[in-house]
């Protein structure tokens, strides 16, 4: 075996290569076919090219005729008679195929293997890994039919280097799995990494050579060529099984955890090869492969969709039963976030942000907006004479009242200690006063709580500020305004209601 340059293939056993590179019975290539592979590796290779090589070889151009005129090709177009139009119409990445596939011998060197199995399973693993790239990866549809045709030449490579010693210690063929982990307890690699390096001494492109080695693996989301090489193989298995019918329904079981493949997909790729694989077959020189039973095979996968559509409705539930825990989690951390955590009025930070909002949008609709600061009267001798927590729970009756006069379009909220802001939108100080009327009589008329037996009265300093008072330039300075009138109503002895003066008004 010829050893392949600047293909960056993992190493082959050191004995296992000085063997192969000493055996002269390794598969080979007709003259014609070796030909087209240089020509496909030349740097501008042409159609003219191709098929001037073609023609030399009558075998290779009737192959090639016969698979531009076969049913997949000519979908309603006139037949090919020449080579270049065969050419043409298939494509390189196919022509390169039907040349390779004189790599493939169809008569048996020794009793053990199945040349006959061997070459239905690669026709029927290119049929079936094109057919899926259509769906999964068009553009390497073409290429993905040479690699799974070639992936198991690495066995005709076992089998001319040890002839029956070979095949008397490996399991049948159809036992694929544990075929390559006796290779590789024998040889230290298995068939997949001495087919690539066959082909790649052949001299196919390095894509090609490198899937031989990916064939081989399981079946994983993410990568649509390593799945249709590895699918592949495995649908050449079942449709070439014993008992065909459960042979794929086990195999469709373990594909419904596949994301990235649809049942019903699967299903017209399997009518696809049931067409297509008479004339492969003509094509190739084989026996053709026995059609699988289609009406089970349908029942199965129907069932299997249903099973998938439940899981996935169930799924969605689940994930739809998260989605609204979150949005609840969301929702009270925001709630945690803006509310004052002993009164359940709106904190601080977010007053002055609503604040700010409502101040721009007045600003620029030319509405109305008043602010009212609200500060209980003593309130440092309630807590020195009766304790903070007494203290608190006045807080929280009078936050309780002032939220149920409060218009639902206002915002109240704590800004403080014992002082209170409510931002009252799309509102005069005519009304501003009004509410702070109400909220003066409830103080007067309600205790806000019972001290030994006793009814505590509280009263309230509130200061009024409306947009129209002043030239503010920003929410904080309406706050300001708002506390200054709040101060005048201090300094006058309390229990009152001040609006805003501006004193540069003339």
């Amino acid at each position: 075996m010829t050893e392949p340059a600047n293909l960056n293939l993992p190493p082959l056993p050191e004995s296992l290569r000085l063997r192969l590179a000493d055996c002269r019975s390794l598969p080979s290539l007709p003259a014609a076919a070796a030909r087209v592979i240089a020509i496909a590796r030349s740097p501008e290779p042409r159609l003219t090219d191709y098929s001037r090589i073609i023609e030399q070889d009558p075998a290779l151009t009737l192959r090639l005729l016969s698979m531009a005129n076969s049913a997949f090709y000519v979908r309603g177009g006139n037949p090919v008679s020449n080579g270049l139009d065969a050419v043409s119409r298939i494509g390189l990445d196919a022509t390169l195929s039907i040349a390779l596939s004189f790599g493939l011998p169809r008569h048996a060197v020794s009793k053990g293997i199945d040349h006959e199995y061997l070459c239905q399973r690669a026709i029927i693993a290119a049929s079936a890994a094109q057919e899926l790239a259509e769906h999964l990866c068009p553009n390497e549809a073409s290429q993905l039919f040479t690699t799974a045709l070639l992936q198991d030449i690495g066995i005709l490579a076992f089998e001319a280097l040890d002839g029956d010693a070979y095949t008397a210690g490996i399991p049948e063929l159809r036992q694929h799995q544990r075929l390559s982990e006796v290779e590789t307890q024998r040889y230290g690699c298995d068939h997949a990494l001495v087919g690539a390096w066959l082909a790649a001494s052949w001299g196919v492109p390095s894509s090609i050579a490198a899937g031989i080695i990916e064939s081989h693996g399981d079946l994983a989301d993410g990568d649509p060529r390593k799945l249709c090489l590895r699918l592949s193989c495995r649908i050449a298995d079942c449709w070439l099984a014993a008992d065909s019918a459960t042979a794929f329904s086990a195999l469709l079981r373990q594909l419904a955890s596949l994301a990235s493949l649809d049942i019903v997909m699967l299903m017209t790729v399997m009518q696809e090869l049931q067409h297509r694989l008479p004339s492969l077959a003509r094509l190739f020189e084989i026996t053709c492969p026995p059609a699988i039973d289609s009406t089970h095979l349908l029942a199965e996968a129907k069932e299997l969709l249903f099973e998938q559509n439940l899981r996935m409705t169930i799924r969605l539930a689940e994930q739809q039963r998260e989605l609204e825990a979150l949005h609840a989690s969301h929702v009270v951390l925001d709630e945690q976030h803006r509310t004052d955590h002993l009164t359940q009025l709106a904190n601080r930070p977010w007053l002055e942000k609503r604040l700010e909002q409502h101040f721009d949008c007045a600003k620029r609709a030319r509405q109305p907006l008043s602010v009212m600061f609200i500060d209980l009267d003593h309130f440092k001798r309630i807590n020195d004479r009766f304790g903070h927590r007494f203290g608190d729970e006045v807080l929280i009756h009078f936050a309780a009242a002032l939220n149920n006069m409060v218009r639902e379009s206002d915002i109240a909220g704590r800004y403080g200690g014992e002082e209170f802001l409510v931002i009252m939108p799309n509102t005069h100080r005519e009304q501003a006063g009004l509410l702070a009327e109400r909220i003066r009589v409830y103080l007067a008329s309600q205790p806000l709580a019972q001290a030994g037996g006793n009814p505590l009265h509280v009263t309230a300093s509130i200061g009024i500020v409306d947009l129209d008072d002043g030239a503010f330039e920003s929410a904080a300075a309406l706050v300001d305004a708002a506390d200054k009138a709040m101060y005048s109503v201090k300094h006058d002895g309390r229990d009152g209601v001040g609006h805003y003066e501006d004193p540069d008004a003339s």
